[in-house]
């Protein structure tokens, strides 16, 4: 049994959970060490960075623009791709290895054309689980077990802290907030914006720079559950919105649905009813890596129709 994130055609099951003995695990824990661990992160980014500039020499992406990098936190790939037993001893060489390629594409990537984005995807189900009464048979936070001792909403922010600080001041800085997006479906439809919003003031207050900006996601779910609503799950942002004005930090909601666009606009009324006069940008619910072409044109012809022009 593995999680929905292997692609076994399993959706939402617990993670693959084998007995070792300690010496297969010492085995196994040698061999990685040995190979030398790689994410892959940097060497993408830097292929991509070429591109980039090529584009952008031939007048395609406008000077201005930056390429945006995206590195998973370390649980987004131990918890799904790890067996149990091995979890606690690999996070730290799968950590120091993604730290190493953050560093190799800082150093190849001039600056000023580059932002980092922080995925925090898995880790918030280990959040919103710290809540016994959000977890029920089947929604998708029973299988979340985090391998760490302690606290589990400080030891997440520690380490979403801890990359913040590998990320150049000069390097522009975003979080991505995700419920998951396999099949356009979420392993926990949430009841509201808290746990995010929570975490990130957390990370904001512990953060050595500041984060230029954040991506929320505003599910559909939100809507199709009367005991939610929108108002519900939009209300956290006013717990959010004085350190997001006080920090210069831009706000993006992820209210853009494609070939749903009185949805979108649905969900911005609600935002400026729930908050009024709050700035914010739009998103895609869960970004648009594994949209096909169709949809991902309608999401930016969405996304257009409801801007505004900022320069």
């Amino acid at each position: 049994m593995k999680t929905r994130w292997v692609n076994d055609g399993v959706v939402n099951g617990p993670i693959q959970s084998d007995d070792f003995t300690p010496e297969q695990i010492d085995e196994g824990i040698k061999a990685i060490q040995q190979a030398p661990l790689e994410t892959g992160y940097d060497k993408a980014a830097i292929e991509s960075y070429a591109v980039f500039k090529r584009l952008r020499d031939e007048g395609v992406i406008p000077k201005g623009v930056r390429l945006q990098v995206c590195i998973p936190t370390p649980a987004n790939t131990i918890f799904p791709f790890v067996q149990k037993a091995f979890q606690s001893r690999i996070e730290p060489i799968y950590e120091a290895a993604l730290l190493r390629a953050m560093r190799n594409l800082q150093d190849a990537i001039p600056h000023e054309d580059l932002a980092i984005q922080i995925d925090i995807a898995g880790d918030t189900a280990f959040w919103e689980a710290t809540n016994p009464n959000t977890v029920a048979k089947d929604n998708g936070l029973e299988w979340f077990k985090h391998w760490w001792e302690g606290d589990v909403k400080q030891y997440q922010t520690n380490y979403i802290v801890h990359l913040i600080s590998q990320v150049d001041d000069d390097v522009e800085l975003g979080l991505h907030n995700c419920y998951g997006d396999i099949d356009h479906k979420h392993w926990h439809e949430p009841a509201s914006l808290a746990v995010v919003v929570e975490r990130q003031i957390m990370v904001t207050k512990a953060a050595p720079r500041k984060i230029n900006f954040t991506h929320m996601p505003v599910p559909k779910s939100a809507v199709e559950r009367p005991e939610v609503g929108l108002d519900k799950y939009l209300a956290p942002l006013n717990d959010l919105r004085p350190v997001l004005e006080r920090d210069g930090t831009e706000l993006y909601l992820g209210v853009v649905h494609e070939h749903k666009p009185e949805l979108t606009k649905q969900m911005i009324d609600a935002v400026e009813k729930v908050s009024p006069g709050l700035k914010f940008g739009v998103g895609t619910e869960c970004g648009g890596g594994r949209m096909t072409w169709e949809p991902f044109a309608d999401a930016l012809k969405i996304s257009a129709d409801v801007s505004s022009p900022i320069l």
